[in-house]
């Protein structure tokens, strides 16, 4: 059963009411738990008696939808957070910030990107300007085509931010795309060649560019 499609286990977490059962999928393997981690914490009461013990939460990490309910959730009862990945429509920007205040011991998040999510520069803006200290890996995950591009000197306003961020992490960023997402900022020779420059400067310690499948083979 664990080899069945992700499409069918979704249809059979939706209808799993019972938190015992639905706390037993969570341990099964890692695709079992990133299907049903939403439906264990849609009732809130999971989040009171339990948010605070949390390190790791993948939010919607396979279909790609998200309740915002369920991020100010985290935001309010995840205080511990060390990894998140989530997706947060374009009007829902203020969400992120919420989480980027209240979970100050991230260290790896993870941003849906393009058509009704957030832009590649909502994303990078939030991220350097609110996250705290403990940040050091940004994963953007482009399920969709993303508009507007990125230009090169957004790019390059973002990392000049990211150098003078006290103390300095150097950051982990990895671009997750496909051929279908032409707009993406690891597209474009300008920005790649920024991104090498912070790359020789220490600013970058890790760049990746990867796709969907192998993604799903990671340990994120």
């Amino acid at each position: 059963m664990s080899r069945l499609p992700a499409d069918c286990l979704t249809e059979i977490f939706e209808h799993l009411d019972d938190k015992n059962s639905l706390y037993s999928c969570l341990l099964v393997n890692r695709l079992w738990c990133k299907i049903s981690v939403g439906f264990y914490w849609r009732d809130m009461e999971n989040y009171k008696n339990n948010g605070k013990n949390l390190k790791e939460f993948y939010l919607s990490d396979i279909k790609g939808y998200s309740d915002n309910s369920l991020n100010l959730a985290i935001a309010k009862f995840c205080p511990n957070l060390k990894k998140l990945s989530t997706e947060l429509k374009n009007d829902e920007l203020e969400t992120l910030k919420i989480i980027f205040n209240n979970c100050q011991y991230l260290e790896s998040i993870k941003i849906w990107c393009g058509s009704i999510f957030l832009s590649e520069k909502e994303a990078l803006e939030t991220v350097v300007k609110q996250s705290h200290k403990n940040i050091s890996e940004l994963i953007l995950y482009h399920l969709y085509y993303v508009r507007p591009r990125l230009f090169p000197e957004e790019l390059e306003s973002f990392f000049i931010s990211w150098e003078n961020r006290v103390p300095l992490k150097p950051l982990s960023l990895v671009i997750i795309t496909d051929y279908f997402c032409i707009n993406t900022l690891d597209k474009y020779d300008e920005n790649m060649k920024i991104i090498k420059k912070y790359i020789r400067s220490g600013v970058i310690k890790n760049f990746e560019v990867t796709g969907f499948e192998e993604d799903e083979s990671t340990n994120y």
